[in-house]
Formats: C-alpha cells, structure tokens, sequence
C-alpha cells in the first residue's frame, strides 16, 4: 500500500463513495462535483491549510482517501479521516490504512495526539477503529445521539490515540 498526492480525479471518484454512505459521514449532505472540486483545490492542494490527504493506491490503484483533519499544530493534535472504495472494504485495508495516517502523523508531522469519531451506523467503521484503538490503547468513549441519520439518533465511537501509546507498541511489541 502506498499513500501518495491526490489528484483532482481521485478526489472527484471519493465525492461519488462518500455520497454513497452519507451515514458514515460527519457532513450530512450530498456533495456536488463543484464543491468537491472546490475542496481539492482550496483544502487538498493547500500547504497552509489545516489539514494533511492522501490518495491510497494498492497494486497502483486508486483505493481510498486518507487524511489528518482539524490539525492544531500549537497542541499536536489532529482528525484522523479515511474512506474506501466500496469494492476495497473488508479486506483490511481500512486497517493497514489507517497504520500509516498515524505513522504519518507521529513520525513525519510530529503530532501528538489523533483523535476520531465513528457513528454505529457504519458497523465497518466501528470494528476497524475499535480494533485500532485495542492495539494502542487508546482512550475511547461511546456519546449519545451524536447522528442523525434515517429519522434515528445514532451514539458513536469516540477516540484518541497518544503518540507516546503508538510508540510503546511500535519500539517493543507490548501494551500496557
């Protein structure tokens, strides 16, 4: 898996997946191809902005979209947010991508601290962050009716993952 520079077209193929699953999604609206180009061009391909996103290639395909959102460099921490190609999920490279935001974030960006949020209406997104959490020991909390989704008020999964965590796994094998 590599992750690489997004181009405008991998990014207009993730506005057609994120609309697909608008329940998985903090932004409760459909996006139209303009606005997604507006986010490429405005949010993407700008080194001030406050966020980091790669494209995700496997065996040189164009699989999914990764990136580290809400950055606070004064605090050293950031959003981590990733999406799959819908024909590319269960496979666990929801998991192996999400290894490499936070090695990214830790070891290139200096970052402190990644948090995340998953709604339990998307039950993939649940087992893949749970599962990343349990191997660091990572901090999480379920929080009451924070989607609304389908007339229903979904809890979601709320997390944070410490540097100095990731580090104590990563340099010996073992947990607290």
């Amino acid at each position: 898996m590599e992750f690489e520079a997004m181009s405008e077209s991998d990014c207009l193929m993730v506005r057609e997946w994120r609309n697909d699953s608008i329940e998985t999604l903090r932004t409760p609206y459909m996006l139209t191809e303009e606005m997604q180009r507006d986010f490429y061009k405005n949010t993407v391909c700008n080194r001030n902005a406050n966020s980091r996103w790669w494209a995700i290639n496997k065996d040189r395909l164009f699989i999914g979209m990764a990136g580290l959102t809400d950055i606070q460099w004064e605090n050293g921490t950031a959003e981590i947010s990733l999406i799959i190609h819908p024909k590319s999920r269960g496979m666990g490279y929801g998991f192996e991508a999400a290894e490499k935001i936070l090695d990214k974030a830790f070891n290139e960006l200096r970052l402190a601290n990644i948090f995340g949020e998953c709604y339990y209406c998307n039950p993939e997104g649940i087992k893949l962050w749970s599962k990343l959490c349990g191997k660091y020991q990572a901090f999480s909390v379920d929080l009451p009716c924070r989607k609304f989704f389908a007339g229903v008020f979904h809890n979601s999964y709320y997390f944070t993952i410490l540097h100095s965590e990731y580090l104590l796994y990563r340099n010996t094998g073992e947990v607290k």
